[in-house]
């Protein structure tokens, strides 16, 4: 899977972090920070200010290392402690995916423009204390993937694009499996196509036979996708199909072609 990320913003494609901690935490007693790392402690809440048990807490470094993001789980409070953060600069976020509130650290679902909890962490300063929004409820899109004739599954590469904000897509094999459900931010329009090696791409169309998906909060929409053969799976794909889909690629919202298929 793979997000495009031209700026600053896009904090969960080019900023990472090296060191691991998962921590869950049942009441968020003081850890002193020790020499050269630091604290993040905090509470999550919702849109309303009610604290938000069980949600996932990510403190995201701002230099360009790789790694695994920091982590913690909040309590029946809301409240979460990560420690053990090399001094640096962080993004603090929150998410509950199981409840539809999907990883504000991906610009896919809060976009460039995305106001992200900033802490700073030093020798004066080694231990910081923020509140964290859990942000807005997306939109779930689910379903299944089969051959057209056969009924057979399919492992597809797909995308998803923002129609207003191209630059921004999510893409890769598994994101539309043969049984999927995925998060898809609320309130944006977007464009889905899907693809594999021997079918006519699927390209996503409402009631009004248009290719925008939209969808509010907490809407679902269930996606019965039927992939159908291009006359055999062996068969390669002629130079009009082949320039055909990658004048789809270079315009955004279509397929590559089937040499860059994972």
């Amino acid at each position: 899977m793979s997000v495009n990320c031209p700026t600053v913003s896009c904090v969960s494609h080019l900023l990472k972090v090296t060191v691991a901690v998962s921590l869950l935490m049942a009441f968020p007693a003081r850890v002193p920070a020790s020499d050269h790392s630091g604290v993040v402690r905090g509470v999550v809440i919702d849109a309303v200010g009610n604290p938000v048990a069980a949600a996932r807490v990510k403190a995201t470094y701002t230099g360009a290392f790789d790694g695994i993001v920091p982590s913690a789980t909040s309590d029946s409070s809301g409240q979460f402690v990560i420690e053990h953060l090399p001094f640096g600069k962080y993004y603090v976020t929150a998410s509950k995916e199981q409840d539809g509130y999907p990883d504000q650290s991906n610009p896919f679902y809060t976009g460039f423009n995305s106001h992200l909890v900033t802490v700073e962490l030093d020798s004066n300063q080694p231990e910081q204390n923020v509140t964290v929004w859990l942000g807005e409820r997306a939109g779930l899109i689910f379903g299944t993937v089969v051959d057209a004739e056969t009924h057979e599954p399919l492992q597809p590469w797909a995308e998803l694009r923002w129609k207003d904000e191209p630059s921004i897509f999510l893409s890769g094999t598994g994101l539309i499996a043969s049984s999927f459900r995925l998060l898809v931010p609320a309130n944006t329009t977007l464009s889905l196509v899907v693809c594999e090696t021997g079918y006519e791409p699927w390209f996503y169309r409402n009631q009004d036979s248009n290719h925008s998906l939209r969808l509010a909060q907490g809407q679902e929409l269930k996606l019965e996708i039927a992939m159908k053969p291009n006359g055999g799976k062996n068969k390669p794909l002629s130079d009009e199909e082949l320039k055909a889909m990658s004048d789809l690629a270079a315009k955004g919202g279509g397929c590559p072609t089937p040499s860059r298929l994972p």
